[in-house]
């Protein structure tokens, strides 16, 4: 059985707008870390070109944490970019995110490494989602196209809080890097065979710092995406 000090964990935080935030977020991340006593653990900011001073506050978390290090865009990329540097700069056996904006609480990343050993993958769904009426509307859409398109099951697939083993990243490629990409990663997986395990986490009220989801031209893009997504895989399914 594997155990706390078996698991080696990477963690990182896309953040963007969240100079208020992302200091709360990764000060508590440090600390449930270092209390779970894994056999190694670190920690990425990825600091996406924010135009505040998120960069500043980034830095200032890794001159104070030894196991705290920072990646600086020098222009914004998107969210999706964010991820796949973080997925794939990861260094250890599992890779944890979240996002930086505080919506999360991070003491509930003990419970996903206590699954560890019993999945491939930990997948959180926010038990209530703090959005407006707008967000919660196209988000539970976009989780049943998904679950028609591809067959899949997940409550809540583009919940930023997950933990998935590290060599899932040198088996696939991940085309978009664009607001798809969580979905595309997951159905991935999924086609792969890889285990997973939902948890319900609590999504607390963004308090600070600006929102880019949902945005129309980002929602069109999606839609494209899985289009050309879905027939990608209609293809390799058919063997042709």
């Amino acid at each position: 059985m594997i155990t706390n000090k078996d698991i080696t964990l990477s963690v990182f935080f896309p953040a963007y707008y969240d100079e208020k935030n992302i200091g709360k977020v990764v000060d508590k991340a440090v600390e449930v870390l270092d209390s779970l006593q894994l056999k190694d653990y670190e920690v990425t900011i990825i600091e996406d070109g924010s135009p505040d001073k998120t960069a500043e506050v980034a830095d200032a978390l890794a001159a104070k944490h030894p196991k705290v290090k920072v990646i600086h865009h020098a222009q914004n990329k998107g969210y999706g970019a964010t991820l796949y540097e973080g997925f794939t700069s990861a260094r250890f056996d599992y890779v944890f995110y979240s996002d930086g904006d505080n919506q999360f609480d991070l003491e509930e990343l003990r419970k996903f490494v206590a699954l560890i050993p019993f999945s491939d993958m930990v997948v959180g769904y926010r038990k209530k989602k703090h959005y407006s009426p707008y967000r919660k509307f196209t988000s539970f859409v976009y989780n049943i196209i998904l679950r028609l398109a591809f067959g899949i099951d997940y409550l809540d697939i583009d919940c930023a809080f997950k933990v998935i083993k590290r060599d899932l990243f040198d088996k696939i490629t991940v085309n978009t890097k664009d607001a798809f990409i969580d979905a595309e990663i997951m159905i991935r997986a999924h086609l792969l065979g890889y285990t997973s395990t939902e948890i319900g986490v609590r999504h607390l009220p963004r308090l600070d710092g600006v929102s880019t989801a949902a945005r129309p031209s980002i929602i069109i893009r999606t839609i494209k995406e899985i289009y050309e997504f879905r027939k990608e895989v209609k293809k390799s399914q058919s063997g042709k």
